[in-house]
């Protein structure tokens, strides 16, 4: 059929395999149309003499002449004809233009949107998938035209239902359970329009971390020459990030969120981490609002919702510009802080409370996410003797290291005269399946491990 007859006979008299042989012929083989790495292909896939394992053909030792002349490489007469008539046409220019940078406006909200939000005020109980599903809506009810959003079956838990509702049937795409192909969709998304946009991938983080990871590998492909991402305007919505409480240990927990975020930050314009309904809302309105690749990492339970100290004041309002570190416990003369990210934080808050009620004043950071502004922790190591961390996540141990936020802080305040203590999931290999502050009981992430660290001589 190719012509290539000859060029099979003497690749297998060369290995001694009978002519007759019979053999399965595959429906594409590697380097089609070299008729030498064809045969290596196809005596390999049938286990015979001089086959070879290899992705390309290579043209090491060989004759480039006697390759080209192959009569699988050879034009026909039409394929000549056609390359004729495109010579003589006039050149075709064609310019690509540069995205536009990560940060630069996109989709934003003014401040008559944000004030028809209602969020849930200070001390009550609720879900921070209520303010992220709050700022969804609100986008997508200004700019239904620009918001493209990817769901596998999970929009009654990650609560992005209401906001797809909102855009057209072509703007909205239910994957099923196939998270990698949905992550790798909402990059797609991203490349189809310079036009401000979101494209927004939502699942239960645990899949992220299992599943769907090469939708953030494709980050590291997209890269020009100087170093930024082309093109990425992606959300990837990471819901029931930490213990939350799940009874199978898989789909309710994602222990390794925050180190998944550290490591794909140079690809990222922000990750976020919000410890309360107001704070997701902030900060999904943020990621909006700005071009380029973002995690979203939302806890699935029931949290406080954090206020000032001494003040019926919650710590965030709708309209507040989102800021990596937010100060939730400030007392004279403290020579204590703890940071805390996410969920944990309104235990931090109690902590502080009550070893400044004691005489041994505290502070207490919100780390809403990251990056954090070049020299914040190393000024807090100029003004405290200890820092306290506190997460839901996996922090590491004395064999494997200490890692997430708490490995980021040690590496920052390394040599700088401050004792360090990390609250977190150092062994996750066996804990309760119950309300996730048992979960956190078990972990030694409680207020009174924070006590005693503030505390600690």
């Amino acid at each position: 059929m190719y012509g290539i007859g000859g060029d099979v006979e003497r690749f297998a008299g060369k290995h001694q395999v009978a002519p007759d042989t019979e053999i399965w012929i595959p429906g594409s083989l590697m380097s089609f149309r070299d008729a030498h790495a064809m045969c290596e292909c196809l005596f390999y896939v049938n286990n015979l003499p001089g086959g070879e394992g290899h992705h390309d053909g290579g043209m090491k030792g060989r004759d480039e002449a006697a390759v080209l002349a192959s009569p699988l490489l050879a034009l026909s007469r039409d394929e000549a004809a056609a390359l004729d008539r495109l010579r003589a046409l006039p050149p075709r220019v064609v310019v690509t233009e540069a995205r536009p940078p990560t940060g630069s406006p996109n989709l934003l909200l003014e401040p008559a949107d944000v004030a028809a939000v209602t969020l849930p005020g200070p001390g009550a109980a609720a879900s921070p998938r209520v303010g992220s599903e709050a700022a969804y809506d609100a986008i997508a009810r200004k700019h239904p035209e620009g918001c493209f959003f990817v769901s596998c079956d999970l929009d009654p838990s990650t609560k992005i239902g209401k906001a797809a509702g909102r855009v057209s049937r072509d703007h909205r795409f239910e994957m099923s359970i196939q998270e990698q192909a949905a992550a790798l969709m909402a990059n797609g998304l991203s490349f189809s329009s310079r036009e401000p946009q979101i494209n927004v991938f939502a699942t239960f983080a645990a899949f992220f971390e299992g599943i769907a990871r090469e939708g953030f590998e494709f980050w590291r492909y997209q890269r020009n020459l100087t170093g930024a991402n082309e093109g990425l305007n992606v959300i990837m919505h990471l819901s029931h990030v930490g213990a939350c409480t799940g009874r199978d240990h898989f789909s309710g927990w994602s222990l390794d969120w925050i180190n998944l975020a550290l490591g794909y930050l140079p690809y990222l314009r922000r990750f976020y981490a919000p410890a309360d309904a107001r704070a997701a809302f902030i900060a999904v309105r943020d990621a909006a609002a700005g071009r380029g690749g973002h995690i979203v990492a939302i806890p699935r339970d029931n949290l406080p919702v954090l206020g000032r100290a001494g003040s019926e004041a919650p710590l965030w309002n709708a309209g507040d510009a989102w800021t990596a570190v937010t100060a939730y416990r400030e007392n004279a003369g403290a020579e204590t802080a703890v940071l805390a990210v996410g969920a944990p934080s309104y235990l931090a808050g109690a902590a502080a409370d009550r070893v400044t009620a004691h005489g041994v004043p505290a502070d207490v950071y919100v780390v809403n996410g990251f990056p954090i502004e070049d020299g914040f922790l190393a000024g807090l190591a100029a003004r405290y003797r200890r820092i306290v961390t506190i997460e839901d996540g996996l922090i590491g141990d004395p064999q494997s290291g200490t890692r997430g936020f708490a490995g980021l802080v040690a590496t920052q305040l390394a040599g700088r005269g401050v004792r360090l203590a990390h609250l977190g999931i150092s062994d996750p290999r066996v804990a309760p399946s119950e309300h996730f502050v048992k979960v956190w009981e078990h972990f030694g992430i409680t207020e009174h491990a924070l006590v005693d660290a503030l505390l600690a001589p």
